[in-house]
């Protein structure tokens, strides 16, 4: 496992390296640059002055000398200065990071605590009223998309209950309801989308899993059906799951950009989406650096995770 563990962090540096040129690359391949997303559709601007200031942002260098320069920054801790809010791309991150954080956080817990119940139980109840109830459920929650329940939560939140989502960000420990009240409704909307996908995908496991023959063999010798459902067939239909859910957590952390943007959260996804309007290299660079690292460790997570629902793999 040691050894697993070591050459797989050895790997995620040319991985790493091979990101950072992806994305300093791909930017760039968008038209204009930050200068024309600000002069807009604006005529007369000076040349002269559009260039100087092309020249003192460094846009007019070589590509190769500024991407050296960018990673070089990222090495020494200077991941540089946002164009568009005119601060340090790491404070930008460092602020807007906590939000999609909580945020994702707080969906997944949501959607882990719906979707295990209910897809358990569809699976052991198959073809009742309970189970056509929790595909319905499920079904309902994968078509409906995110953008339109949280614009439903804010219409009727607003008609009914004459709520409204606060502006600014809400700390838990100072005002601990207006924090509430600030992710609630993000959390709830993406919790669903995270519930119905993953009590899909434990239903199905757990379909496969209970027609296994440990799981004929455990019940024959009379254990406990709580005990053959939970110990032994459960544990081995969440490989899959976890699977998924690996890649939910990068999704949510790494920021919901319409829901964040709906319901006014300044988080990571409606950051990214400002910064690549804007233009803003090293600000989207940064995020994006930030996302893939986090998707190379919960990957990462993920595979050893295996080895501890199923003793069989070892790594």
């Amino acid at each position: 496992m040691q050894r697993y563990l070591i050459r797989r962090l050895v790997f995620m540096v040319p991985t790493l390296l091979f990101v950072t040129i992806a994305v300093f690359s791909l930017i760039r391949v968008m038209p204009g640059d930050f200068i024309t997303a600000q002069m807009g559709e604006s005529r007369g601007a000076d040349p002269a002055f559009i260039e100087r200031l092309r020249e003192e942002l460094g846009l007019n260098e070589p590509a190769p000398k500024q991407y050296f320069s960018w990673l070089g920054g990222i090495v020494t801790g200077d991941w540089g200065t946002s164009y568009w809010q005119n601060k340090p791309v790491t404070a930008v991150i460092k602020g807007a990071l906590p939000s999609s954080i909580q945020l994702g956080l707080m969906a997944i817990l949501i959607g882990i605590s719906l979707s295990v119940p209910i897809g358990v139980i569809a699976a052991v109840k198959q073809d009742s009223w309970i189970d056509y109830l929790g595909r319905m459920i499920a079904i309902a929650g994968v078509s409906m998309p995110n953008f339109f329940l949280a614009t439903l939560i804010i219409i009727y939140g607003a008609r009914w209950l004459g709520w409204f989502p606060p502006q600014g960000y809400q700390s838990f420990f100072t005002n601990p309801w207006g924090n509430l009240q600030q992710f609630g409704p993000g959390a709830i909307v993406l919790g669903a989308a995270l519930s119905a996908q993953n009590m899909r995908m434990i239903r199905t496991t757990m379909l496969e899993t209970l027609r296994a023959d440990y799981v004929r063999t455990a019940r024959a010798k009379g254990l406990r059906e709580s005990v053959v459902i939970f110990r032994h067939a459960f544990r081995n239909a969440l490989i899959p799951v976890v699977t998924l859910l690996g890649f939910q957590i990068i999704t949510t952390v790494g920021g919901s950009v319409l829901v964040e943007t709906v319901l006014g959260i300044n988080g990571i996804g409606r950051n990214f989406i400002g910064a690549v309007t804007q233009r803003d290299y090293p600000l989207v660079q940064g995020i994006l650096l930030v996302i893939i690292t986090t998707t190379l460790m919960v990957n990462l997570l993920v595979d050893l995770s295996y080895s501890w629902l199923d003793p069989r793999i070892r790594y």
